[in-house]
């Protein structure tokens, strides 16, 4: 009788032993995008730098895992339908998010707070030489009708691209290319495969679907740059601004590139605890080589790149971390 009772005393011990450690770890997810672009590995890499560096401490356990979606205009929803907690978004789509303008008109996800400004998302649009007389981003105007893929349904990649397309001088966006919608590496595939007529890879610099798509075609194809003036219109009123792929960044990239950019950032939500914001911003900005190391594009990822292009609110953990650090925030991103 006695044993049976000292058993059943350890037994409840280790189940309460347990459930309190269960209690200390809190799990969180982050919305990234299709695996062959560049929000993909970066949201696992900062996930996996998360898990080994607050998923281990005794004292509170901070757990974040990735979650694959369609790109910027999904994570816009999943964020606001409580769906993540932390999630990948062009700086562009944040905003017409947040102020329910564009593409979410009259919809306004006001639950949206900036973390940081992570990399640049580059525009890298690719034909075939017969298509671009010029190499640049104007010669896709005479390739109306012809099979593109933009990008996956919804992204902010197709969505923005059909924007630039009108500010080119096209009458319409939407309908403008015979569109179909793919992941990243599916569309540098089926181009590979002459099913396509052209592809945007609109993501962070390096891009694996670029390298493949380059590197198996070689002189066949052209990587579209901007001119000056290009830049000036395209840019105009948004949140792009220019930008210079390296030469030797992609196979057979002899010359540097000159094209357009905006800043991706890493999204949470006000529901989002403030501790666990801090957190995670801190252990980003402390751990910078490893992030560097898990993504080339994260080269951008400095204190000094941390509010560039950002437009919306940010978070109260994110304002205590780069106050803290001596950063001053200014007045119109702290949340009323």
């Amino acid at each position: 009788m006695k044993l049976s009772k000292k058993i059943m005393a350890a037994t409840v011990a280790i189940v309460m032993a347990t459930s309190a450690q269960a209690q200390d770890t809190r799990d969180f997810l982050i919305a990234t995008a299709g695996t062959g672009g560049s929000f993909y590995p970066v949201g696992v890499g900062i996930a996996t730098l998360v898990k080994l560096k607050l998923g281990t401490r005794p004292e509170d356990k901070i757990n974040l895992s990735a979650l694959t979606s369609q790109g910027s205009f999904d994570n816009v929803n999943i964020l606001s339908d409580g769906r993540a907690d932390f999630g990948i978004i062009q700086s562009l789509m944040t905003d017409f998010g947040y102020h329910g303008t564009n593409d979410f008109e009259g919809k306004a996800k006001t639950n949206l707070r900036a973390v940081t400004a992570l990399m640049f998302n580059t525009n890298q649009f690719i034909t075939f030489k017969e298509n671009a007389p010029t190499g640049t981003i104007s010669d896709i105007l005479a390739m109306e009708g012809d099979k593109v893929v933009l990008g996956a349904k919804n992204s902010g990649g197709l969505l923005e691209y059909r924007m630039f397309i009108q500010k080119l001088g096209a009458d319409k966006g939407e309908g403008f290319f015979d569109e179909s919608y793919m992941g990243f590496r599916q569309r540098a595939e089926a181009l590979i495969n002459g099913n396509l007529d052209g592809i945007n890879l609109t993501s962070g610099v390096p891009n694996s679907s670029v390298t493949l798509a380059l590197s198996s075609l070689g002189d066949k194809v052209q990587l579209l740059g901007f001119t000056p003036e290009q830049v000036a219109t395209v840019t105009d009123g948004t949140v792009w601004g220019p930008f210079t792929i390296p030469a030797g960044t992609y196979p057979g990239q002899d010359n540097p590139v000159e094209t357009v950019a905006q800043p991706n950032l890493l999204v949470a939500t006000a529901d989002t605890p403030e501790d666990v914001v801090y957190e995670v911003v801190k252990t980003m900005y402390e751990n910078l080589p490893f992030l560097r190391s898990v993504h080339g594009s994260l080269n951008d990822l400095t204190p000094e790149n941390a509010i560039k292009g950002v437009t919306v609110p940010l978070h109260p953990g994110a304002i205590r971390y780069y106050e803290e650090i001596g950063m001053t925030v200014p007045d119109h991103l702290k949340p009323s």
